[in-house]
């Protein structure tokens, strides 16, 4: 299979040189982080897909931390010392301030910092023997 792609630092000639089956986009507004500390960039008709699958059976839990909006699985909260925790992936988006669209624009820097301001809200959680960070949502 030839390549779909090549990109040789020229404008008049990089860009697609084959058949493009299927394409994804990840716009950066829309990201997945699990409380293991990793992350992904989804497209907006994945996010859409995840939120309207937690809005079954009223399952879809929000939290804003800022100017930050996580949604989550609410059918997957511990409750340890009267707070609620979530082990697992959540949601994320940033708010839009600028007036442009209703959430803002997440590159990968911007996402570390976000991950350093929710340690502020993550405990670690032994479960059977085993430490898992975890992220409370009371």
């Amino acid at each position: 299979m030839g390549d779909i792609i090549s990109i040789t630092l020229d404008p008049t000639k990089d860009g697609i040189v084959g058949k493009v089956d299927t394409m994804v986009a990840t716009s950066g507004k829309y990201v997945v982080i699990g409380t293991n500390a990793e992350h992904r960039f989804i497209s907006e008709k994945q996010f859409d897909a995840y939120t309207d699958e937690l809005g079954k059976d009223d399952r879809l839990g929000l939290l804003i931390v800022k100017d930050f909006m996580i949604y989550y699985d609410k059918s997957k909260l511990i409750e340890v010392d009267d707070c609620k925790y979530l082990i697992g992936s959540f949601l994320l988006v940033e708010i839009s301030t600028d007036g442009t669209g209703a959430y803002s624009r997440l590159g990968e820097g911007d996402v570390e910092c976000v991950k350093k301001t929710l340690s502020d809200y993550c405990a670690d959680l032994i479960v059977d023997g085993e430490r898992y960070s975890a992220l409370c949502v009371d």
